[in-house]
């Protein structure tokens, strides 16, 4: 009977290392925001424009956009989704449906 018992509580020690092992191996390891930060830009010559939706690793919806700098090279940049110029992408973005062919609509304005 003592030894049942002692290869119980082995197999449960086993089990739940298992179970430990599979619930870390949910958090993929490399796959973050974008984002880390934003940059403070409020008005520039935006070229172009991605919208990046909440996914595993990252929680918020992100906002990069490609800018013509004045030395003609070009510049992806992170924007707030939350404050004005973000908003005012986004907001756009969602009114023609997410249309690809349509964004310069949002970098017009």
């Amino acid at each position: 009977m003592v030894l049942s018992q002692r290869n119980g509580a082995l197999l449960l020690v086993f089990v739940a290392a298992v179970c430990m092992e599979f619930y870390q191996a949910q958090h993929v390891v490399g796959i973050r925001c974008k984002c880390p930060v934003f940059s403070k830009i409020l008005r520039s010559n935006f070229t172009d424009f991605q919208v990046t939706e909440a996914r595993a690793g990252c929680d918020r919806v992100e906002l990069t956009v490609t800018r013509i700098k004045l030395d003609n090279s070009t510049e992806t940049l992170c924007l707030n989704p939350k404050r004005r110029p973000g908003l005012q992408i986004l907001s756009c973005w969602e009114k023609i449906n997410k249309d690809k062919s349509r964004k310069m609509e949002c970098l017009d304005k």
